[in-house]
């Protein structure tokens, strides 16, 4: 049986099913929430490892910002052998994190060593963070610092390689006040899946890290630290901290969730960003 409609009534119905999905839209539903990312070099790098990743984040329709720690990048606030704590390093991440809304959440993403500063601004600012994601990154917990943390030969292989030179300040210190990622090696080891355009922008770009905040002891609560939501990337085909080291870190300080990229060498923002960036949105809606 055919149900007759005059023309009138089919308009009225049309605009109201148009009016229905103007609302929907008004309010989001349909729609990729749009996430807050945070992300954080690792060691000798900058804000510009994360230039793909940035850009697909933001294509997406997301909130991203790369920061610099304090002497790496174009941060110049301090020289690395100036800096002898995680404070003053992390110092850009908590005054990012401080300058927040009330309301405002990120997600936290660190790759390497910044696996420490991360630990470090969940303590100070927990109600700032919704997630934390490690990527292939050293996972400190209370009483540990970033050597402490990670397997006991994973900072001396490097350095025995000729991967990372040890530099001295003036006196008789016997502390290092910093570390530098020898150019000759960084591909063998950072770079081993990446484009090699990547690999000569890191080249010229690479700055020293400062040594004391690798051998400084954090203070971390159950209170704060202990209630961030935790998630982990392991990287597949990594030739600096090898995946048996990852898994040590992981088994050490188990996370909520464990992620791997089988095809990524030890930088994944230059060897698989697009692969990285769905990830990274993933979990942020976990």
């Amino acid at each position: 049986m055919m149900i007759k409609c005059s023309r009138a009534a089919f308009y009225a119905a049309a605009f109201g099913i148009t009016y229905l999905l103007a609302l929907l839209a008004e309010k989001g539903e349909g729609k990729q929430k749009q996430e807050h990312f945070v992300l954080i070099h690792g060691l000798g790098h900058g804000a510009w490892c994360w230039y793909k990743v940035v850009t697909l984040l933001k294509q997406k329709g997301h909130r991203v910002v790369a920061l610099d720690l304090t002497s790496n990048g174009i941060n110049r606030d301090a020289l690395s052998d100036e800096i002898n704590s995680v404070a003053h390093y992390t110092d850009p991440l908590l005054k990012y994190l401080q300058s927040l809304g009330n309301d405002e959440k990120v997600t936290l993403v660190g790759h390497s060593l910044a696996g420490c500063p991360l630990a470090y601004a969940m303590e100070m600012y927990p109600d700032k963070i919704s997630k934390a994601i490690y990527v292939a990154a050293f996972t400190p917990r209370n009483n540990q610092s970033f050597l402490s943390s990670s397997f006991p030969t994973v900072f001396p292989r490097l350095v025995a390689s000729g991967l990372v030179a040890l530099n001295y300040g003036k006196g008789d210190s016997e502390m290092p006040t910093s570390a530098s990622l020898v150019l000759n090696h960084i591909k063998s080891f950072f770079y081993t899946e990446s484009p090699e355009e990547d690999i000569n922008l890191a080249a010229s770009l690479l700055t020293p890290t400062p040594y004391p905040i690798s051998m400084e002891v954090l203070n971390l609560s159950s209170e704060n630290y202990g209630r961030v939501r935790k998630f982990y990337i392991m990287l597949m085909k990594d030739k600096l901290f090898l995946p048996e080291h990852q898994q040590y870190s992981v088994d050490q300080n188990p996370p909520e969730r464990v992620f791997k990229m089988h095809g990524s060498d030890h930088s994944p923002f230059f060897s698989q960003p697009e692969q990285l960036c769905n990830l990274l949105i993933h979990i942020a809606t976990l």
